[in-house]
């Protein structure tokens, strides 16, 4: 580690972090950032490699889990390279940043090498803008015990620092995988996995259907809903029931009631 820190924001190393904040430069790169310290240990802890990390001890101290952390990248031979406060704030996605960025290589999940066991679950959601909500998403697959999560069209960004934050480190241990529509359901129709869509424009709720076998749950942006293309392929449909002048939830609060309503069925199932 350099004995001074980094205190320039011309240099080179900064120049290309910043740059790592637009996901062109990252899928580039093949690369994704880690900007808050639990999602930095969780990336450890779960085998992701990170090929360097940026640190200032300064706003470390500043938080409890800071040294832990800290002594955690030493441990794993983390490259680090010490800056300045204000070039952490710079380079950081995130405001108020925690002092530390990592840059690491994103899990190699692919359809192609995907297993599901016998009776999966799965979510599929499309076009869901924001990367914080597939992250939330994934955070609520992860507690259901849901197998994939997989996105398409608009927001299909796993390894966005958003999505990276509002998973809270589950993206490392779920399965995300960004892919095209016809991808998607063309691996899950070889899967024989049933496809429930989600929508307003039915009668049939969602308590009503057998989600205990292999079931993959397609859910789309909460304006517009799913595209027609994937309404046209499901095999079943439903509505979480809407009381009030709401019409629609946010999309981790209907994945949520979904995937629990799965797990609930599935625990009364021998």
């Amino acid at each position: 580690m350099p004995t001074e820190p980094i205190s320039s924001l011309q240099n080179s190393r900064i120049k290309r972090l910043v740059k790592l904040r637009e996901r062109k430069h990252r899928d580039r790169e093949g690369v994704m950032l880690l900007d808050e310290l639990r999602i930095v240990r969780r990336a450890l802890e779960a085998g992701v490699g990170l090929s360097e990390a940026y640190v200032c001890g300064e706003l470390l101290d500043h938080h409890d889990a800071g040294g832990d952390l800290h002594h955690l990248l030493v441990e794993h031979a983390v490259p680090l390279i010490e800056v300045a406060p204000h070039v952490m704030e710079k380079a950081a996605y995130r405001q108020n940043p925690e002092g530390v960025i990592a840059v690491a290589t994103p899990p190699a999940h692919d359809l192609a090498d995907l297993m599901l066991p016998e009776r999966a679950l799965v979510l599929v959601l499309e076009d869901v803008e924001k990367p914080g909500n597939l992250g939330a998403v994934v955070r609520t697959a992860s507690g259901a015990g849901v197998h994939a999560v997989l996105a398409c069209g608009v927001g299909a960004d796993p390894w966005n620092p958003n999505c990276l934050r509002a998973s809270t480190g589950a993206v490392f241990t779920v399965p995300t995988i960004a892919a095209s529509r016809e991808e998607i359901v063309a691996w899950l129709h070889e899967r024989g996995l049933a496809l429930v869509a989600t929508t307003l424009d039915t009668d049939t709720v969602h308590t009503d259907l057998d989600l205990t076998g292999a079931v993959a749950i397609l859910m789309g942006a909460e304006d517009t809903g799913l595209s027609p293309a994937l309404l046209e392929v499901s095999d079943h449909r439903c509505r979480i029931p809407m009381q009030g002048a709401a019409d629609s939830l946010n999309v981790s609060v209907a994945a949520a009631i979904l995937v629990y309503e799965a797990l609930r069925q599935r625990s009364l199932s021998p």
